[in-house]
């Protein structure tokens, strides 16, 4: 039985369902009876669990051979880190409690670090957490998500320009698409190591830059777009304006600070490579 956590989101929803298409037993945590129902109509079994809820994380984690978490990320949260923080300690005593034989988490590129890389600080305190527990773990760390140029699309449809906080416009970094994730993950719940923590790294299909970018959304859109570097001193009042607390704001400032800077990067040079390019993903985005 593998528990999927996450599954009304990206990444989740394409570990569960990637795993009863293989005709896995799968339960999925949801918060809700009615968020569980679309997949207990797949045949999954549904466990409803608040994630700080400890007790009913572990009953949800009975039988499990596997389980997938990710910390779930509410960036209007005026404490988004301290929640995090929480979150993981919650779910690593559930899976202790439990005796989860296999734990795959969402960790990200830049997790071996413990500062100035923003909200994946708590993604790597959740890998700590896990090997302190001495809980079998894989950490798939992927690069800066595609799904992100989602987030400015309204500049891009309405002003024709693709605001970018990477610098410089021409600076190339890998990008990967959830659902290449989601297959990874599922792909380490039916594969697990036999040691007792193994990191994934996963690179995008290609290295992109914010041109690359811009140059691709000009081809689907039918229209000229522009890349734009948002200045550094406008980056926390720039997400604020997008619904993010001052906290979430300044870490994720910091993140694409020490993404522009070199010190969020990949440590394996030969890891895994996504399938999905950037245009694949552009057109499918405006489909």
């Amino acid at each position: 039985m593998f528990v999927i956590s996450g599954v009304t989101g990206n990444t989740g929803s394409v570990v569960a369902q990637t795993l009863i298409d293989q005709g896995q037993p799968v339960r999925v945590i949801v918060r809700t009876e009615e968020k569980g129902n679309p997949w207990k109509a797949k045949g999954a079994e549904i466990a409803v669990a608040d994630i700080l809820d400890i007790a009913a994380m572990t009953k949800a984690l009975d039988g499990a051979s596997g389980a997938y978490f990710l910390l779930p990320p509410d960036l209007s949260n005026d404490d988004f880190i301290g929640v995090s923080i929480k979150c993981a300690e919650a779910i690593v005593a559930a899976a202790k409690v439990a005796r989860l034989p296999h734990a795959v988490i969402l960790s990200s590129v830049g997790a071996q670090h413990e500062e100035r890389i923003g909200p994946i600080t708590t993604i790597g305190h959740l890998e700590r957490l896990f090997v302190k527990a001495h809980v079998p773990l894989t950490a798939v760390r992927p690069g800066y998500f595609l799904e992100n140029i989602q987030d400015v699309l309204p500049a891009t449809v309405h002003e024709g320009v693709y605001p970018s906080m990477i610098h410089p416009l021409n600076r190339k970094i890998d990008m990967v698409a959830t659902r290449d994730i989601g297959l990874t993950v599922a792909k380490a719940l039916l594969d697990p190591s036999s040691i007792p923590y193994r990191v994934i790294e996963l690179r995008g299909a290609n290295q992109y830059s914010a041109e690359d970018i811009a140059e691709e959304l000009s081809k689907t859109l039918g229209r000229d777009v522009v890349a734009v570097a948002v200045p550094r001193e406008r980056w926390v009042d720039q997400l604020k304006q997008n619904g993010l607390s001052q906290q979430s704001a300044e870490s994720l400032a910091e993140m694409h600070e020490n993404i522009n800077n070199g010190r969020i990067d990949f440590l394996d040079l030969d890891a895994r490579k996504a399938s999905i390019d950037l245009s694949t993903f552009i057109t499918n985005l405006a489909v």
